[in-house]
């Protein structure tokens, strides 16, 4: 039941213009049935007096060239004409020419009066012509011709209309009707047809496209419906892309906002265990408890801690500046050459007191653009990571070599005598990570220094890898060049 009525409602302006359309062809059937059976019988009545006085008139004035005789041919065409009787008489009341005369040759019809004849006899009926005017031969003159005609078959013609009437309302209503369904079938069609793919559009329904070939305004209509559906359609993918990437953006957020707040608690906790042994160190002197009263060997010890405190909050600074989106590069043509020897000249005092050796292997000029404090700060930390992490007495490799393909150059540093963990290689960049889970800082850092590392070479647009090789660990890194040779 809902489904008819579904059809219906989807259908009912096809059932309007049925019904509009049928009320106006039975209209007009119905006004052309009167008119012929109210107005057809005067109208003729009119033109047939009209034709029957114009043609009494042309025999009468063409009979003044004409014998009697010659013109009886002129009277008899138009009694069959116009199915009228004719009579000529002269003064005096004698008929000498009527249709009942039909003997050849008689030059003087018998003298028959006017009250002989018949028709002067009886009362002219109701729809009928009649009319008595004078008319001249070349033989005769002063003579009368009556003319005399009846309009009853038009009577019969509109009794015979009435009667059938219960036909020809028969066959208008089945030719209106019929006319009516398939002249509204075929303009709704192409409407419904429409109305359907705009329903699926309005559904979100995007599968088919509406195809009308009318060359008329429903052949725009479904082109501009195909066309608005498409930059609908289009516009759903760009928004459904733009919400994806919205949601990636905001769990990145939400990510970073974990980090964030698991950072400054690792950086809570990393600055309260120097702060309490400071506080107890500080006690003690105060006190002079036991071994505190040597208060310049504790001093010292507390001026150490501060050091150490001083140096993770420069690293916290530096990882701040790097993160905000106001950081902007200081570029400037940096000469790797020199810049590795002024880091491991810095660094010579850790390799020394561990017996290590440095070797590097850097070809002349090889020179980017980009940031030298920031590559200063990167680098250093590697190599001081390579040295501390090294066993005694190994040694570290720097190596830098010109990739012309590639348009970069390549920096390898290797510390041998040491292998990473797989699972723990990708946890080397995180905040406070460090191998050495018992954090004492005679054998570390802070943790802070690759992922420092990280955040530079991420900021400079430079990649980077840290992987196990045969003989200890290499860490790899790729800058684009910026060739300053002659």
């Amino acid at each position: 039941m809902n489904r008819i009525v579904n059809i219906m409602k989807m259908k009912k302006i096809t059932y309007k213009l049925f019904m509009i359309t049928s009320l106006i062809l039975l209209s007009f059937a119905v006004l052309i049935y009167l008119t012929l059976y109210f107005f057809l019988p005067t109208f003729y009545e009119q033109y047939k007096t009209n034709q029957l006085q114009s043609g009494i008139e042309e025999i009468i004035h063409n009979s003044k060239n004409l014998t009697l005789t010659n013109a009886i041919p002129l009277f008899d065409d138009y009694i069959k004409n116009n199915n009228a009787f004719i009579y000529l008489q002269t003064k005096e009341g004698t008929i000498i020419y009527s249709p009942n005369f039909m003997m050849q040759g008689i030059t003087q019809p018998p003298n028959v009066t006017a009250k002989t004849a018949l028709i002067q006899n009886e009362e002219t009926p109701r729809n009928a012509f009649f009319v008595t005017l004078p008319i001249q031969f070349l033989d005769e003159g002063n003579l009368t011709v009556t003319v005399f005609a009846t309009f009853q078959p038009i009577d019969e013609a509109s009794q015979v209309l009435v009667r059938f009437l219960p036909y020809i309302s028969i066959i208008v209503v089945c030719i209106g009707l019929g006319s009516a369904y398939f002249y509204s079938r075929f303009i709704t069609k192409p409407l419904i047809y429409i109305n359907e793919g705009a329903q699926k559009m309005a559904n979100l329904d995007f599968s088919e496209n509406i195809v009308v070939r009318s060359n008329d305004e429903l052949e725009e209509l479904s082109n501009s419906l195909n066309e608005m559906s498409n930059n609908l359609q289009q516009t759903m993918i760009d928004l459904q892309i733009a919400n994806e990437q919205l949601k990636d953006d905001i769990e990145r957020e939400r990510k970073i906002e974990t980090k964030r707040r698991e950072f400054f608690a690792t950086v809570a906790h990393e600055l309260k265990t120097p702060l309490t042994v400071m506080k107890g160190y500080l006690e003690g002197m105060i006190y002079n408890i036991g071994p505190y009263q040597n208060r310049d060997f504790y001093l010292e010890k507390n001026h150490e801690i501060i050091e150490r405190m001083e140096q993770l909050v420069r690293e916290i600074l530096s990882m701040s500046k790097l993160e905000q989106d106001t950081f902007k590069q200081q570029l400037e043509d940096v000469d790797l050459s020199e810049l590795i020897d002024t880091i491991t000249k810095d660094l010579g005092f850790f390799a020394s007191k561990k017996d290590i050796q440095i070797i590097k292997q850097i070809s002349s000029f090889m020179n980017v653009r980009s940031d030298r404090d920031l590559l200063e700060k990167a680098f250093k930390n590697i190599i001081h990571n390579a040295i501390m992490y090294s066993p005694q007495g190994e040694t570290v490799f720097i190596e830098v070599t010109e990739l012309p393909k590639e348009s970069q150059i390549e920096i390898k540093v290797i510390n041998t005598g040491v292998k990473i963990k797989e699972e723990e290689i990708q946890q080397l960049f995180e905040p406070f990570y460090r191998i050495e889970k018992s954090r004492n800082r005679n054998t570390g850092g802070s943790g802070l220094g690759l992922y420092i590392v990280k955040q530079i070479f991420e900021s400079i647009s430079v990649t980077y890898s840290v992987s196990n090789i045969e003989n200890g660990v290499q860490f790899l890194v790729h800058i684009p060049y910026y060739d300053c040779k002659d």
